[in-house]
Parts: C-alpha cells; structure tokens; sequence
C-alpha cells in the first residue's frame, strides 16, 4: 500500500512536485488509522523580476536626492521637488537683508558610498505645485517644469549618520533680496500672494558621478527639531541685542506638496528595460537571479503554479504549516546595502496587480523574515515566509487563481536600496517552498 501511495505522488508531481516527500502516520502504535502528515519541498517554482508602473513618493516627508550606479541594476537617481510657505509675512522696516539658503537636515537614511563627494543645484519651479489630470498624487515618474538657471549649488562630503547635522546650500541674492523687499513692503502678505510669486524649489544631484543618494528630514511646521527649509536671514539696524540674526524658515505647504522624482537606467543590465507593468524577467535569463528595489519600482516575484496539484493526492487534506525560503546572493549587501530584517510579501494577478498584502492561516500580515545563520565553515543567511494562508487560499479556491508573490522593501516608496535573491540549482540556492499537511 506504500508503495501504491509513493507511485501516485510520483505521477501527480513528475512535473512539479518530487516523491521525495516524508511521511509521519498519527497514532499507529494505538489504533489503526489512515492519518498521515505529509511535508512536500519539492513544487517547482517560476521566478522573476517585474517594475511597478509608478509609486507614489508624496507624502512620506523624507526629501531623497542622489545617483547610484549599480552593477547589476544600473543607474538609479533621485531629486526632489517643494512647495514652500511661511507663517510670517511680517518684517520691520528697519531690517537689512543678509541672505537665503536652503537647510536640509538628514534624516540618518543613505544608500552608496558616502564618502564620495556630490554635488547639488537648486532650481525654481515654473508651474503649480500640483499632481497631474485627475490625480490626487504625485508619483516617482511625476516631474514638473523648472528654469535650468541655478538658485544655488553645494559640493559636499556627507555625513548622514549625525542627525544633529545639516547641508547648507547658499542661494542666489537677487532672489532673496526679491523676496524680503516684497515682504517688507507689503507686496506679499500671505500664502496665495507668495505661492504666486515663488512656486517651489527643486534639489537636483550631479548624475555624472557614482555617489550616494541621502535623505533629508522634511515637515510642514517651521518649529519641528531637525527639519528642512529654505531660510531668509536678516538684520535689524540699530538692534543693540547680541543676537541680532534673524530669519523666516520657508517649509513644505503639505506633506502632499513634496515629492520624489526617481529614475533608472536598465539599458546595459542583465535585466534591460521594462515595456510594461505586466512584463516578467524570468530568473533563467537574468543569471538565475531576480531583484527588488525600493523606489524604481523593481520588484521581484515569486510564483508556485503546482500548489493547487496538492488537492488531488487526497479528497480530504488540511494545510499544517507552509513556508517559503529565498537567499540574497553573497556580496551584494554590505554596510552601505544592508539586508532588512523583514520584507513586505504581497499577492498579485497574472498582470502584476496588487491583490492583497500576504497573510498566515489565522489571518494575520505575513512578512519575508531574515534570518542569519552563521557557521563555522558554511553562513546560511536566507529570508522566511508563512505561506500557511496562501496555500490554503489556493486549495479552497474553486478556480485557477494563478497568484504569485511580490516582495519589496518596507519603505519602497521613500528609500532606494536594493536586494538580488538567487535562484540557482548549481549553488543549492533554489527558492523552496515546503508544505506540511494532514491527510486523513
């Protein structure tokens, strides 16, 4: 009779699924039953690289600029885009202009090699600060018009690790001597009359160079420890005080009114140019690899189309437990790149789309958690899933769902790091599933 069973999980799963399966029968030293616990590690797996058609990047106050060339992925750059207001539309006609700049204050988030110098340009925006058609907002493909003439440029090693720390960037004079003549004589007076006048400011890096991209804490109230502004200095004559430096802080409108343009260049890379959001790059062509990075869009995706076979070994069967496995490949994290501790796992369609976001069999968020195994000859750092729920959403379906996964970084729509996971038979550094279920 165990034979019969092994002959028929051979036939099931020649395609997919291999009779190297272990079996645990229940309760045979007791009573006699037919109550087995099966574990299957062997379902075929069809892995890939897709790009999301767009992310939204307003709203998620982090100010992100910078280009990175990457050897797997190419160029990845980023520059950001402001509305900028005050609250002060006041100063006394006793004042003397000093000057303006821009204060960016970083936020401790890097990704490159900071000890390279780059370099940043400040230009005015020339058109409403506003999401395009009917959209509510703006996204890593958005851009807008600015005038090329450069408000003021910065050449600069980083350090993002001190948060007490800050860029200044000096701008240009004429404008803000613009700027506070007409505060001063009352030419602009609130938000509409300034907005008019002065749309926006866009921070843009030097792409020539392989740098670093750096993010800047942004918010929407001028008191906020640490954030970022344009500031208009000046003087009081005849102010006999110790201090007589004085300033109007220019923030973000809202956190809806600032927002990341982030572009890539694929063209010489393994995984070349994207046509569309539903375009797939099998791991079999880009080196037994797939990738995810944050801000591109770049996303890698898993897919198991055998799961649902598992329903026709036995009429009645329950999903145990069920758990994905996927290595990053060797040497392409480091202290620059660092591996997160947990990955965000969604379910998509056959075209790409959202579906859900991943949750286990009692319903709660499943995440791709790292774990690192350090031997002493051997280091086995890989990432875990819970398939427990997907499975059984596969199983009870009475369709062909055709689902598959998608992982991406926690904050995919404000950082730009990237992950390469390895899918290779020769290095036994296959994506695995492994299910354990009770037939009965």
């Amino acid at each position: 009779m165990k034979y019969l069973i092994f002959g028929v999980i051979g036939i099931v799963f020649l395609a997919s699924c291999a009779t190297d399966d272990t079996t645990y029968e229940v309760g045979s030293d007791f009573i006699e039953n037919n109550i087995q616990v099966r574990v299957i590690d062997t379902f075929s797996i069809k892995a890939g690289t897709f790009k999301l058609d767009s992310l939204i990047t307003s709203g998620t106050n982090r100010i992100l600029v910078g280009n990175v060339v990457d050897e797997k992925l190419g160029s990845i750059s980023a520059k950001s885009y402001l509305q900028l207001i005050t609250s002060s539309f006041s100063i006394s006609t006793d004042a003397v202009y000093d000057s303006i700049g821009m204060v960016l204050n970083y936020d401790n988030y890097y990704y490159g090699d900071t000890t390279k110098v780059q370099t940043y340009t400040l230009h005015r925006i020339k058109e409403t600060v506003a999401p395009a058609d009917d959209a509510t907002s703006f996204y890593n493909t958005s851009s807008l018009a600015f005038d090329p003439a450069i408000l003021g440029q910065l050449s600069f090693t980083p350090r993002p690790n001190k948060s007490t720390d800050s860029l200044f960037v000096k701008m240009d004079d004429v404008l803000g001597e613009d700027i506070f003549n007409k505060i001063v004589d009352n030419d602009i007076n609130n938000t509409d009359d300034f907005l008019q006048y002065f749309k926006g400011l866009v921070i843009a890096p030097d792409t020539s160079v392989n740098s670093h991209v750096l993010g800047f804490n942004v918010q929407t109230t001028a008191s906020t420890v640490g954030n970022s502004s344009m500031r208009l200095y000046y003087s009081i004559k005849d102010d006999d005080s110790e201090d007589n430096d004085y300033y109007i802080d220019f923030v973000i409108s809202s956190a809806t009114q600032q927002f990341n343009e982030i572009k890539t260049n694929l063209s010489n890379t393994i995984v070349g140019e994207f046509e569309d959001g539903e375009e797939i790059k099998l791991s079999t062509s880009t080196d037994n690899l797939l990738f995810a990075q944050g801000g591109s869009g770049i996303t890698a995706r898993i897919e198991m189309p055998s799961i649902k076979r598992l329903a026709e070994l036995y009429e009645n069967a329950s999903t145990l437990s069920a758990e994905l496995t996927f290595n990053p490949l060797k040497r392409t994290y480091n202290d620059d790149n660092p591996l997160p501790e947990s990955l965000l796992v969604y379910v998509v369609d056959h075209k790409n789309r959202i579906i859900q976001q991943l949750t286990d069999i009692d319903g709660n968020t499943a995440s791709a958690i790292l774990v690192e195994d350090t031997y002493e000859f051997n280091e086995d750092t890989h990432y875990r899933v819970n398939l427990s729920g997907f499975v059984e959403q596969i199983l009870n379906s009475e369709t062909d769902l055709n689902y598959a996964l998608m992982i991406q970084y926690p904050n995919y729509s404000k950082e730009v790091n990237n992950l390469v996971i390895e899918n290779n038979a020769s290095t036994n550094k296959e994506i695995k599933l492994s299910v354990k279920y009770l037939n009965y």
